[in-house]
């Protein structure tokens, strides 16, 4: 691949994206991306993942605005065609939000626009501490984050405080992003990859279709009506109560609290002597 590097660390693959000199999101990219999403999907062996940039002080600056002005430069055509180059990109960052893993975004320097969107996309958001800008400034190139910024900020932060960052326009140093509840975390830079890996790791461990099932649940019922978000958990909770992985974990536990439960409350729930995850 020319833009992403992939490393495989156990069941934790690292994805570094790398286009210089800016590291800009672009069409050509966003089709690697989308290739190695379909091959991800499908790796029983690749249980979490993380995305960082490659280029120093740039995760993805943001989407290409030379690729958008071309569009733009044909009102009718842009008319006729970008609703459709919109929702495949639509469609790619709603894979990464529903893949049955999870998905870590070790942002280690500019994270604006489409690569804010796509920070947004994951499940976790970790920052670098440094002199580098995440937001979504479109409205000052007169567009909008149309990467599902407009739906996914405000389902993480609170409309008002989206509505802050999008009309003006603005981007923050990552200790301001923090304190907006833009990302996660805000780290050292030089324990970011090892702080994102140690996360991964934990979460690799954890079962697969438990960790599935939780994503689907917050993000196809968190934002609907209180009925319909609890119908669709019954569903996962009956998918995951059958799954061998829950009947050899539950059974584990319960010896655990046979033997203390005390040392089971303390043990066993932060991850020692939990049996290894099968994926069944």
């Amino acid at each position: 691949m020319q833009h992403f590097k992939v490393e495989q660390h156990d069941n934790v693959q690292v994805w570094t994206m790398h286009n210089p000199p800016m590291n800009y999101m672009t069409g050509p990219m966003s089709r690697e991306l989308l290739e190695l999403i379909g091959k991800a999907e499908d790796d029983a062996n690749t249980r979490a993942i993380i995305l960082t940039g490659g280029i120093d002080g740039k995760f993805i600056t943001h989407y290409s605005v030379d690729e958008l002005a071309a569009m733009a430069a044909d009102p009718a055509a842009c008319a006729q065609s970008f609703p459709q180059l919109s929702e495949g990109f639509h469609r790619m960052l709603d894979r990464i939000m529903l893949m049955p893993k999870a998905v870590i975004a070790a942002i280690n320097g500019d994270c604006m626009g489409g690569g804010y969107e796509l920070a947004l996309a994951c499940d976790f958001r970790l920052a670098a501490d440094g002199p580098y800008q995440i937001g979504l400034p479109e409205s000052v190139l007169g567009i909008l984050p149309g990467g599902g910024g407009t739906q996914r900020l405000p389902r993480l932060i609170g409309r008002g405080r989206a509505l802050e960052v999008m009309l003006f326009g603005n981007v923050y140093h990552p200790r301001d992003a923090l304190a907006m509840g833009m990302v996660n975390r805000m780290l050292p830079p030089e324990t970011l990859m090892p702080f994102a890996m140690g996360w991964a790791r934990t979460l690799a461990k954890r079962p697969p279709r438990s960790i599935a099932a939780i994503k689907r649940a917050v993000y196809l019922g968190a934002d609907r009506d209180l009925e319909s978000g609890l119908y669709i958990e019954r569903m996962e909770m009956t998918q995951v109560m059958c799954s061998e992985d829950a009947r050899i974990m539950m059974n584990a536990y319960n010896d655990a609290v046979a033997r203390d439960p005390m040392i089971a409350r303390s043990d066993f729930l932060n991850g020692h002597g939990v049996p290894a995850a099968k994926g069944r």
